[in-house]
């Protein structure tokens, strides 16, 4: 369904995307622009999460079964990328180095919301594209 090329493509582009925004400020100058990178970082990890257990996914009873591993998979790995800001300022902010990545808890749960928003986006996009290609 998704081929591996297009997976580490986005990867490429969401990491490159990142790492300018850091250096640049964009995140502190345009608060708005952590809406959708975590956006992006949720459809990636569920495309990444589809890819890899494809045939698994397709074997499950019920699109509702998949739609909760797959978006259980993308909710820890972004509960896991919020412990990665959370220690940022903890060990580099708190030492002077760029500015504070995590806001508020308020930004934490809209940051999760987002990815979780763009986990359900990706899977709306797969069940649409299985279903016209079980049809043919």
């Amino acid at each position: 369904m998704f081929s591996l090329k297009s997976i580490i493509a986005l990867l490429a582009v969401i990491l490159i995307f990142h790492a300018t925004a850091i250096i640049n400020y964009w995140y502190w100058v345009f608060p708005w622009l952590d809406i959708p990178m975590h956006f992006f970082g949720g459809f990636w990890m569920a495309m990444f999460f589809v890819w890899l257990y494809h045939s698994k996914i397709s074997q499950l009873p019920s699109y509702l079964i998949a739609f909760l591993i797959t978006l259980s998979f993308v909710a820890l790995i972004g509960v896991f990328w919020e412990f990665l800001e959370f220690f940022y300022d903890v060990f580099v902010s708190s030492k002077g180095y760029y500015g504070y990545m995590q806001l508020s808890a308020a930004d934490t749960i809209t940051d999760l919301f987002f990815d979780l928003v763009g986990g359900s986006a990706l899977l709306g996009i797969y069940f649409l594209l299985k279903s016209k290609t079980d049809k043919l």
